[in-house]
């Protein structure tokens, strides 16, 4: 007891100086993950305000209004997914460029996150609507290989095979077409692709006999 307690009045100094320190790095912690966590608070306010009102629609939110939020809550998930919906709103405002370009940004900061898969299918569905489909098509095909789980596979599949049937390649087509069929994922691309099979083989009555023909599942009724 008496060496222990003569070891302690010898490192008191140190003793003290290593507890202030781990007290300094907790004190660091706490406050980095309160603002981050504020960070959180505040992007996703910023975001959630640019909603668009069911009773006022023409507050519906702008590209511009989202890339705001995108720069100003960067260091937020909100950053992200803000660029992502600016992206989708210069798409849907017919300037396809800009929403490329921005859904570019997205997948670039993303990498493999969550939001990746949407941007790139948006990187292809921006070319597929600026009419270059080579490029178009290479990005489908970069979006089911690196994304062969997720619903936006489904959809680039939809858009190679309607490039592939204004390429005069009906055959093509309809491969595309028959996988989507093939997995059986209730949706708008599977009854998109139902559709446009039916009408690609009414153009093309030499492939009627080509592969299975598929019927849609019922709905769910929930019960």
């Amino acid at each position: 007891m008496l060496n222990a307690l003569a070891w302690l009045e010898i490192h008191r100094k140190h003793l003290l100086m290593g507890f202030a320190a781990l007290i300094a790095l907790f004190a660091v912690l706490y406050l980095w993950r309160h603002m981050a966590a504020q960070r959180e608070l505040e992007g996703n306010a910023a975001l959630l305000s640019l909603r668009s009102r069911p009773s006022q629609p023409e507050t519906s939110a702008k590209a511009t209004d989202y890339l705001k939020v995108a720069e100003e809550h960067a260091a937020s998930s909100a950053g992200p997914r803000a660029r992502l919906l600016a992206a989708a709103a210069y798409f849907a405002e017919n300037r396809y460029a800009e929403a490329q370009t921005e859904f570019a940004r997205v997948l670039g900061d993303e990498g493999s996150g969550v939001l990746a898969a949407q941007a790139a299918f948006g990187i292809a569905a921006s070319l597929d609507a600026l009419d270059k489909q080579d490029e178009a098509i290479a990005k489908y095909q970069e979006v089911i290989s690196r994304f062969p789980d997720d619903s936006v596979a489904l959809q680039a599949r939809l858009g190679l095979a309607r490039l592939h049937d204004s390429r005069k390649q009906p055959d093509t087509a309809l491969r595309f077409y028959d996988e989507i069929l093939r997995e059986r994922e209730p949706g708008a691309a599977l009854q998109a692709a139902t559709q446009a099979r039916e009408e690609l083989v009414r153009r093309h009555p030499e492939l009627a006999g080509t592969n299975t023909t598929f019927s849609v599942p019922a709905a769910s009724t929930g019960r």
